[in-house]
Order: structure tokens, then sequence, then C-alpha cells
């Protein structure tokens, strides 16, 4: 595998392979109904046989407690160990506190309904899933539910019930934070809340081998279920919905479909110390993972700081290990210095105007990066220097102490989100499109090349480069494909698209193309007789004539049901940079694309979901993130 790891969070599945055959996937664990069209697979099975100890019973779970003993789920593995943990978590005071927060666990059912990449102006048909969540006490009395983002991704609709009740309740949904994976959910009934404990989050991130227990409405039946098992690791996880490297807890005790949301009970102190949300799947046995109430809190205070989700930083550079003692010498390094060398730094981001190609980042706010690019995390353990970058906020500044020309420096960097090209999802957003005559552009996205070729690694190698090595040149950059191509007078001789389908547009009559909201721009300034598009894919073009275009433009959209030449996001774009124009010369602090559409006004879609299969939500392929900052 190269040396040279990029920062983002997207897998580089070209720079080598697992070293074992067999298939390991990330599979988050809600799940849908059977069925349904353009949602995730249900996993095989409906689980054991009913038993006495098998909280998935048909029968009422109010008795699983007598005599203060709990029974578990009968999947928790027969070791040692486990025998250890469910002895800790199912007598005496273990199981008082776990009796005192089951009626906090509530089953999430979401009606899901996601765009429709290929026809952007769509959407796909609905699906139903099912999962977990719970009330979580947080300073300042809020009334709030977590469950995971991929268990309402695109929800139409979000309906809670309580523990023993018959009655759902409908559920608004406040905040989304695909990156992280974690949704927030309020309940306006006041019914609802009555004698409902809510959960207080721990401060801590467990430690090695500690009890834990998970809680949650698996598939195999309606009761409440619960797993015990140990904490296995703490490490940065690839995050399969987001498609980002973040802390998380590897778990032994059982996460199925279903758990998705659902709390992650310590044995000590009976809070609560994640949420349960993946697992991995293919020749394995037994691994599960949990968000860390760090991340969680980090998101909760987002929230609380700004009243939406912002996201997690990342640091815009490509850097490179320091372990071979010749590379260090050749860079100037002596006995006292550790870190990473950068290779390459976004240009889009504020790292640009501070950092330099080699560049040697040997701290982060006082923090020691080692040569292997980690950083201390606990006694005895350490993690990827993303840890000290993610644990901050967007917008926020760091110190980087860098080593430059064999002398020692700081400097400040403002942090913002990775600088994606070709964005891994949609941010709950819907696609872009922009309609000329029967010409259908898009920004390109991991979402529309999974709809379009079942996966991202099977698009073409000119897109695949792109969605794994592309970073933005300027704010706001987006690669604009020719989407599709409707037959109408002005696409005559078009229609077999030549090769030209989901080629990346270079410039429009002469004018380089930066992103869609541009090319709207350019589009209805045109004057000339004729629209020229100059195309990537063999360097073909497409000529329309412009009174054409424009007269069958209507006829095309009776015939296909579009609403609008331009989806609502790139019409706002439009105006807002029409109104912008005149400001810009007078000192605004806009960077302008190309042709004068402001940089950060160029609008498309935002970070897809790869959630495993067994979870709603749409998917690519899951791919792990590269080992960066």
């Amino acid at each position: 595998m190269s040396s040279s790891i990029p920062c983002s969070e997207k897998a580089y599945p070209l720079r080598g392979k697992p070293p074992s055959p067999p298939r390991m996937d990330l599979r988050c664990s809600a799940f849908s109904a059977p069925g349904a069209q353009g949602g995730p697979r249900e996993e095989a099975g409906a689980g054991p046989v009913p038993s006495a100890r098998h909280l998935h019973s048909l029968d009422s779970s109010t008795d699983l407690i007598q005599d203060h003993h709990l029974v578990l789920d009968p999947a928790t593995p027969a070791t040692a160990k486990h025998h250890a943990a469910e002895a800790e978590l199912t007598t005496g005071a273990g199981a008082r506190v776990l009796k005192r927060h089951m009626d906090a666990v509530l089953k999430v059912f979401a009606t899901h309904s996601y765009p429709n990449h290929e026809l952007p102006w769509q959407r796909k048909q609905q699906t139903h899933s099912k999962s977990t969540g719970f009330a979580v006490a947080f300073p300042g009395g809020q009334r709030w539910i977590l469950t995971n983002a991929h268990s309402v991704s695109y929800a139409t609709q979000v309906q809670l019930k309580r523990r023993g009740d018959d009655e759902k309740h409908a559920a608004r949904v406040l905040a989304v934070g695909t990156g992280c994976d974690v949704a927030l959910l309020t309940v306006d009934d006041e019914a609802f809340w009555r004698d409902l404990h809510p959960v207080e989050l721990s401060a801590d991130t467990p430690a090695l081998q500690a009890a834990v227990a998970v809680l949650g409405y698996p598939i195999g039946g309606d009761s409440l279920a619960i797993s015990a098992g140990v904490v296995s690791r703490v490490q940065m996880t690839h995050y399969s919905h987001g498609c980002m490297s973040l802390l998380a807890v590897q778990t032994d005790a059982a996460i199925n479909s279903g758990n998705s949301g659902g709390p992650v009970m310590s044995a000590q102190g009976g809070e609560c110390v994640g949420i349960a949300f993946q697992s991995l799947t293919g020749n394995t046995a037994n691994i599960g993972y949990v968000i860390p109430t760090s991340v969680v809190r980090h998101f909760l205070h987002d929230y609380m700081r700004t009243g939406t989700y912002t996201g997690f930083p990342s640091l815009n550079v490509v850097w490179q290990e320091l372990e071979s003692r010749t590379l260090r010498l050749a860079c100037g390094m002596g006995p006292q210095h550790k870190g990473v060398l950068v290779r390459s730094v976004s240009a889009a981001a504020h790292e640009a105007e501070v950092l330099r190609q080699d560049d040697v980042i040997m701290a982060i706010d006082g923090v020691e990066v080692g040569n292997d690019g980690t950083v201390p995390f606990r006694h005895g353990e350490r993690v990827d220097l993303k840890y000290a970058v993610t644990s901050r906020f967007v917008g926020d500044t760091v110190t980087l102490s860098l080593l430059r020309a064999r002398a020692e420096l700081a400097v400040a960097v403002r942090l913002s989100p990775y600088q994606y090209l070709v964005p891994p999802h949609m941010d709950e957003g819907r696609p872009p499109y922009l309609l000329v005559g029967g010409l259908v552009f898009t920004a390109l996205s991991d979402p529309f090349l999974a709809q379009r070729y079942g996966s991202v690694a099977a698009a073409p190698v000119r897109l695949l480069h792109r969605s794994f090595l592309g970073v933005r040149a300027r704010a706001g950059e987006q690669t604009v494909v020719l989407s599709t191509v409707l037959a109408c007078p002005a696409t005559l001789g078009y229609e077999g698209a030549g090769g030209l389908r989901d080629s990346p547009l270079v410039a429009f009559n002469g004018t380089p193309v930066d992103c869609l909201a541009q090319l709207a721009s350019l589009v209805a300034a045109c004057n000339e007789p004729s629209m020229r598009f100059d195309m990537e894919a063999g360097g073909k073009m497409i000529i329309l004539d412009s009174a054409v275009a424009r007269a069958c433009t209507a006829g095309v959209m009776e015939d296909h049901g579009i609403s609008a030449t331009m989806s609502p996001d790139i019409a706002a774009a439009v105006e807002r940079a029409q109104r912008a124009q005149h400001d810009v010369l007078d000192g605004g602090e806009q960077r302008p694309c190309r042709s004068g559409v402001a940089a950060e006004r160029c609008a498309g879609p935002a970070p897809i979901l790869v959630p495993a299969a067994g979870e709603p939500g749409e998917g690519t392929d899951g791919k792990p993130p590269a080992a960066s900052g």
C-alpha cells in the first residue's frame, strides 16, 4: 500500500487488497420491511426459536426481571468472559440499573423517501424501517431522543413506541448528523413523556474489557432484547453511513438488524456509554460497533451552538508517515523530532494559506504526532491523528507545530470539513439538476454513481478517479456531468448519447465550467445562436440551437413531469449570484468561480450514505476511510 495517505475519509481500493479473500462489510443495524424497493436488504434469518432466555419472545417482556435477575439474549456468546459480563449485568445492582432504563428504550418506525439520482426531479418509491432509539438526559432538561441517522434518513414520517405500549407517537426530527450517524428527535405529545426516565450519557469512554449491555429491538421479535458483551477495542473506525473516520468502540455483544440507535449501557454506574450502529459481517463473528458518548456529545453541542449539524472538521492535507530513518534525515529531522510529512494541501481550504509541501506536522494543539501518524489516546493506546482534529468543531482554530526547512515554527489553521470534489453523501439533501433543452446535467456524487452503476467501484475509471482522489481546487467546485439526454427536437441526433452519458462537462461556449450554478447562469445569459458543450469523454462536443432548445423545453417538462428547469437549490444560487454580482466589486469577501458565481453559492450534493445492507439508506459499497488526518 502506498505510504502517501490522504486525509480524505474515502477509501482507495486500487491501493491494495485485503489480506484475506472473504469480504467483510460494515453493516448498519436498522432493518427495513422485506421486499421494499430502494431500501436495504433484511438480513437472512429471523433469529433463534424463542426460549426462556430469549428476549425476542412473543410473550410479554414485563417479567424479564424476577428477584433482581435479568435474562439475556441467547445469542450472547458462551465464553468465560461473557459469563462474567452476564453475571455482572443480570444480578443484583446491575439488573436494577438496567431495569430503571428499560422504559427509556423506544422502537422507531420510519417511512423513507429517497431521492432518485438518475431522475433528480423525482423520488424513489417509499420504504419502511424499524430500529431503536432512547430518551436521553442532557443539561437544560430538553426532551430529546437519540437514534441513528440512517434510521431516519430521508424520513417523511417517524413514529415512536414505548416499551409495553400499543400506541405509536409522532416524532419530529430536529437534526440529522450524517457523518457521525446520529439523529436527534423529539415528541410533542405530553402523554408520551409521562413516567419516562431518560438515560444519562457517560462522560468517559469505556475501558477495555468493561462489561456492557446492548438494549434494542432487533429482528426476530417485537419485545425489548438485551445482549451482554465486553469492550474489545477503542479506535478510529470507518462509519459506513457517513463515510467518515471517527472514534468508535468495538464490542462482541450481539448487534443485529434493528439494534441501530439503541443505548449501550455500562455495568458500572448504569450510564449510557454509546449508541449501537453497525456490525462487521463476513468471515467474522460478534464484531459490533458503538458510537461513543464523546462523538454523541460533539453532535449535541454542535446542535446547541448552531441550531443545526455542521459536521466534523478535517485536516485538508495529504500526508505521509515518517517511519523511515532515511526519510526523516532527508527532511532535516533530528532524533527529538517526530511527525508526518505534508505531500499536498487542498487549495480550497484554509490550510493552503499556511501549509506548504514538505512541511512536517509535529504536533496538533500541543499533542505530539507520532512518525506513524498516531497520537496518544489513553495509557497504552494510540489512535489515528484524525482524532486530534475531529474532537474540535468546524470553524475552530488549531495550532500546528511544524518543521519547515529544518526550522521549527507554529501556524494557526481554521478547520473545515474535507473538501471533496465528489461528495460521498448528500447530507439529507436532494440532487441538483439543470435542464437545457433535453440535456440534463447534475453534479457528480457517490450516491449518483452508486445508483447508476450499482456501486461506486463499478463506475468508469474517469469518474472513479474523481471520486476517490479528487479534491476541490476552488471553494464550491463541482464535477458537472451530463446525466441524461431526453428526446426532443433540440437533441435530435444525440439520443444515443454516443458515449457522452455521465461525461464531465469541460466548458460552455468556451468558458470553463466549475459548478452547476455557474452553468445555469451561463445558459441563462447566453445570447449566441448556438450553445456549445465541450465534454471530457473523447473530447466530444454537443451543439444545440439556442432558439430550438428554449422552445422545446416546455414540451420536455410536460412529457417527463418536470416541474422546473433547475432544482430549487440551483435556482436560489443563481438568484443570489445575480444579486451579489455588483457587491463583489465593492469590497466583498466572496471568492468567485469563473463567470462570477460566488464560490460558496455553487450548490450541489453534499456528502452517501454508505449504509451496509440490512438497514435503511442508500449506499455505496462501504469504502473504508484512509488513515489520515
